[in-house]
């Protein structure tokens, strides 16, 4: 983290991508594609409008957590999503980031690596992978959207982005949300609390950070 921090303060040109004049969010794109986490594609070209799926932010995330060598090494079982294939080239970031509690399938034991993946999607995965609790912090249930904003926007996950959360990510926009992530707290729980049931409605209670 130090490095990549260090690495934040430098400029580092992106003209080697192709399509370097589309990028917006420059210092972000230099410093994901410097570090490995997001990288160009074949052609040259870095791609920074396209939409970004729920596999390649699975990805992401391993190579923030764990670095890319650790990551790449990660082999999936092709037991844990009815379409996720242990031969997928995104099997063991999936089940690395299912297993860790950063993202859950979407019912009927499937995943759905392909669809798009929103901004409030993204800070959510981000957020826990920086240590928050899900259940604690209402991550889950009716108002998942209003709570994930709410913190994202209180440790700077949306700085330097002008997007609705409720939108599809683009590859430029996740870039600037893992350089702001790199730059929030990491989050430990001295206390997590238990938990009070009121007709049927579970209450996190007590938890402390």
């Amino acid at each position: 983290l130090a490095l990549v921090m260090s690495m934040s303060l430098v400029t580092i040109s992106n003209a080697a991508f192709k399509d370097a004049d589309k990028i917006s969010n420059k210092e972000a794109v230099d410093v994901m594609a410097a570090v490995g986490v997001l990288a160009g594609y074949d052609n040259g070209e870095f791609g920074a409008t396209d939409t970004l799926t729920r596999a390649q932010a699975c990805k992401i995330i391993a190579y923030l957590d764990l670095g890319g060598k650790t990551a790449d090494a990660i082999k999936g079982t092709g037991t844990v999503f009815s379409d996720v294939k242990a031969t997928d080239w995104f099997a063991g970031f999936v089940e690395y980031c299912a297993g860790a509690g950063y993202v859950a399938g979407i019912g009927g034991g499937k995943f759905d690596p392909n669809a798009n993946v929103t901004g409030v999607q993204f800070a959510k995965m981000l957020l826990v992978a920086l240590g928050y609790d899900a259940k604690i912090e209402g991550f889950t249930g009716t108002d998942w959207q209003i709570n994930v904003s709410k913190v994202a926007n209180q440790v700077g996950l949306f700085n330097g982005l002008s997007i609705s959360g409720t939108a599809v990510l683009t590859r430029e926009q996740a870039a600037q949300m893992c350089l702001n992530t790199l730059k929030a707290p990491l989050v430990q729980y001295s206390n997590k609390g238990g938990n009070l049931s009121v007709n049927g409605a579970v209450i996190e209670i007590g938890a402390s950070k």
